[in-house]
């Protein structure tokens, strides 16, 4: 029990914490956009408000809490064929694909937007 909820502190601070990318040879750095990464990575499953079912046993993204929803996208992110390493949900080779490339601070990012997109 420890560890889970200092698994979700983790991850609660990290999204407190300020994301941003250096820009360049500035030396100035830039927030990271959300909304560019969702539509690029995520839209054509999950639709541009982020209410469209890509499964019969998926739920709509919208509104989801932004700890939770990054936590999951690492998940998908980080799994690999290591027993244990892989625990909140089942694999899926669409959903790495779309996150291998993502840093904790553009999940992060990305988790913020998606849980502020508007749900009827």
């Amino acid at each position: 029990m420890k560890k889970i909820l200092l698994t979700v502190l983790f991850a609660s601070v990290s999204l407190i914490a300020a994301d941003s990318v250096p820009a360049k040879k500035t030396g100035a750095f830039l927030p990271i956009d959300g909304a560019a990464l969702y539509n690029k990575n995520c839209a054509v499953c999950h639709g541009e408000d982020g209410t469209k079912l890509p499964s019969e046993n998926a739920s709509t993204l919208a509104g989801r809490d932004p700890v939770r929803l990054a936590l999951r996208i690492r998940a998908y992110r980080d799994q690999d064929s290591r027993v244990g390493t892989f625990t909140m949900h089942k694999t899926s080779r669409v959903m790495y694909d779309q996150t291998s490339k993502l840093s904790d601070k553009q999940i992060s990012a990305l988790a913020r937007y998606i849980s502020g997109l508007y749900v009827d």
